[in-house]
């Protein structure tokens, strides 16, 4: 599913540039297996953010400024995951649903639902980005040590084994503007690219343009509230 943002493809042999994402127009539907392993992708990076956060600990009654752990938090943790997931496919399948409606069609829910859910992809790959971005500021300074010296034996093959990892450039308040905006950015970015998409996959689902207009009015609300969701995780206070 990443691979489909790759800026090459290969067309009869030939190699060529392509805009990021456009494979995805050419995809076909998934099966309902395939559509919830979309959907689960980006619930479980959502649900990643939100059980961090004062509301979510909040509702339990964990003090957040005492965060007791995830070991402490598990049965919470699984039942948020579990209803994340719930949430996402059930609203998911109503905006499908009612653009079906919209748009006076008689195709199968299952097909249509198939196709539209590649619609997700940028969402999700944006949400994996801004969630974990500043673990692989920090980590992949690791990561860089340990490529010198991959086995332990005193190497400096790259001459990064005795780089100083420095944790400090997640912290304080210029990183965190810059950080927050980068994120905010990179979650915005990808549910503009989602809508694009999924104009471009209800063209083929419906060839009249105010029949795909119509059927796309659904999942544009329902993308444009998960923009405010994600963009409200990157803003509250969490802990842990």
């Amino acid at each position: 599913m990443v691979a489909r943002f790759a800026p090459f493809e290969r067309h009869e042999g030939r190699l060529s540039l392509c805009w990021p994402g456009a494979k995805l127009l050419a995809a076909e539907p998934l099966p309902p297996s395939g559509t919830a392993f979309l959907l689960l992708a980006l619930s479980s990076v959502s649900f990643d953010g939100l059980s961090k956060t004062f509301f979510w600990l909040g509702l339990f009654g964990v003090n957040p400024l005492e965060f007791p752990g995830r070991t402490a938090l598990i049965g919470v943790g699984s039942f948020g995951l579990v209803l994340t997931f719930i949430l996402l496919a059930a609203v998911f399948a109503l905006a499908v649903f009612l653009g079906q409606r919209l748009a006076g069609d008689a195709q199968s829910f299952g097909k249509a639902a198939g196709l539209l859910v590649w619609s997700i992809v940028p969402i999700a790959l944006a949400y994996h980005i801004a969630h974990y971005l500043t673990v692989l500021l920090v980590d992949g300074q690791y990561a860089l040590v340990a490529l010198s010296d991959p086995l332990a034996l005193g190497w400096n093959l790259f001459g990064t084994a005795d780089m100083m990892v420095e944790a400090g450039v997640v912290a304080g308040a210029q990183s965190a503007w810059w950080l927050w905006n980068l994120q905010a950015g990179v979650i915005i970015a990808g549910h503009v690219l989602a809508v694009l998409v999924a104009h471009g996959l209800a063209w083929r689902l419906y060839r009249q343009p105010s029949r795909a207009a119509l059927s796309q009015l659904p999942l544009t609300l329902l993308m444009i509230a998960y923009t405010i969701f994600g963009l409200w995780l990157l803003a509250t206070p969490t802990a842990g």
